[in-house]
């Protein structure tokens, strides 16, 4: 995930949420064959922390929740 203090004419804060190396050229997702992370969504709570949710391996949905201080 990339973050923009100046409304994205730069992003010089990253945060690697999940690491792998993406390979998604098969449907095999069974054998977990198909690494591929997508379809990402996120949302900012109330308390300004940030949950993020993705297609994991095309297997299952994964949550990330980033407490507010691991953004700053």
């Amino acid at each position: 995930m990339a973050i923009s203090r100046d409304g994205g004419h730069s992003w010089p804060t990253r945060l690697d949420l999940e690491l792998g190396d993406g390979f998604c050229l098969t449907n095999n997702s069974q054998e977990k064959l198909n690494r591929e992370f997508s379809y990402p969504s996120i949302i900012q709570a109330a308390d300004g922390s940030l949950h993020v949710a993705f297609t994991y391996f095309r297997q299952k949905i994964k949550h990330v929740h980033l407490p507010l201080n691991a953004i700053r």
